[in-house]
C-alpha cells in the first residue's frame, strides 16, 4: 500500500479535532439510530484521533468497551491522551491495521470512518469487519464522495482543490468517491438489513469553513510528490481557500459523505 496521503502526526490530528467536531451531530445521530447502548463491544477501525471511539466509551459506560485501532502511533498518543482527560478507562487503543486483525465474531458495533476511500482493497477489509461483528451486530461505515464538494459563489481555487484531492487519493491506491459504493459492498462482505443516508455538513460562517484549507494543507506533500501541482500554486490555492473561508457571504461544503450500515447475517 502506499503513503497514506493525508499528512498525520501531531498537525494531523488538529485537523482530525476540527473534523471532529464538524461531524459529531450527523455521526452521534447515526451510532443512536443503530443502537448503540450501555454494555456494548465496540471496534473503531482507523480511528485516527480516536474521537468517535471517546464519544462511543461514553455512551457504552463502563460495562463496555471499546477498542480504537490505527497505524498512526503519534496520532495514537494523542488519542489516548484524550482519553485520559476524559477518564474514560473502557477503551483501548491498538497500533495495528484493524482491518487485518483477529477480532472474530467479538463485536456488537464495528465502525470505520473516512477509512475506506483511502485503501487499495476496501473489500478485503469490509469483509475483515464483518467478521469482527457478532451475529447480528451492526456494522457502521462513514465515507466519502468527495466530487460532491461544493463552494458558492464558484470558487477556482475550491474546484481545483476538490481535484486535487481526488486525484490524490487515486494516486495513492484509494477511491475518494466510494461513497454510493458501500451499500453493494457491504451486502457483498456479508451483512444484511442494508440501510443509508447522506449528509453533507456545510456552513456559512464558523470553523467548518477551515476544513478545505486544513485539507489542502494537509495533503500539499502528496500533491507535490506525485507531480499533480507545484508548490507555489499550493500556497496560492491554500490562501484563496483562507480567504473563502473568511468570507461571510460565501458557502462551503465538506465532501457528500455516505452514512451504511447493516447487521451481520449469521453464516457471514
Amino acid at each position: 500500500m502506499r503513503p497514506y496521503a493525508i499528512r498525520g502526526g501531531k498537525e494531523g490530528k488538529q485537523r482530525l479535532d476540527l473534523l471532529a467536531r464538524v461531524m459529531l451531530p450527523t455521526t452521534s445521530a447515526l451510532l443512536e439510530r443503530v443502537g448503540l447502548n450501555q454494555g456494548m463491544k465496540c471496534l473503531d477501525a482507523g480511528c485516527g484521533g480516536g474521537h468517535v471511539t471517546v464519544f462511543m466509551a461514553s455512551i457504552v459506560g463502563p460495562e463496555g468497551k471499546v477498542i480504537g485501532t490505527d497505524t498512526d502511533r503519534e496520532i495514537l498518543a494523542l488519542a489516548r491522551a484524550d482519553a485520559e482527560a476524559a477518564n474514560l478507562g473502557n477503551i483501548e487503543f491498538h497500533e495495528v491495521d484493524g482491518c487485518k486483525s483477529e477480532w472474530d465474531q467479538w463485536y456488537d458495533i464495528v465502525y470505520a470512518r473516512f477509512l475506506l476511500s483511502h485503501l487499495n482493497e476496501p473489500e478485503k477489509c469490509l469483509a475483515a469487519l464483518v467478521k469482527a461483528c457478532r451475529s447480528k451486530g451492526a456494522i457502521v461505515i462513514e465515507d466519502t464522495d468527495f466530487r460532491g464538494s461544493f463552494c458558492y459563489p464558484p470558487s477556482a481555487v475550491y474546484e481545483r482543490y476538490v481535484e486535487l484531492y481526488q486525484k490524490v487519493i487515486l494516486r495513492r491506491g484509494g477511491d475518494p468517491n466510494i461513497g454510493p459504493k458501500l451499500p453493494r459492498m457491504l451486502r457483498k462482505a456479508g451483512a444484511e438489513n442494508i440501510q443509508f443516508s447522506a449528509v453533507q455538513p456545510t456552513h456559512i460562517q464558523g470553523e467548518g469553513k477551515r476544513m478545505a484549507p486544513m485539507t489542502m494543507e494537509r495533503i500539499a506533500n502528496a500533491a507535490i510528490s506525485e507531480g499533480l501541482a507545484t508548490e507555489t500554486e499550493i500556497r496560492q490555492i491554500i490562501s484563496g481557500l483562507n480567504d473563502a473561508a473568511a468570507d461571510p457571504e460565501t458557502v462551503m461544503s465538506l465532501p457528500r459523505v455516505f452514512q451504511v450500515w447493516g447487521t451481520k447475517g449469521r453464516a457471514a
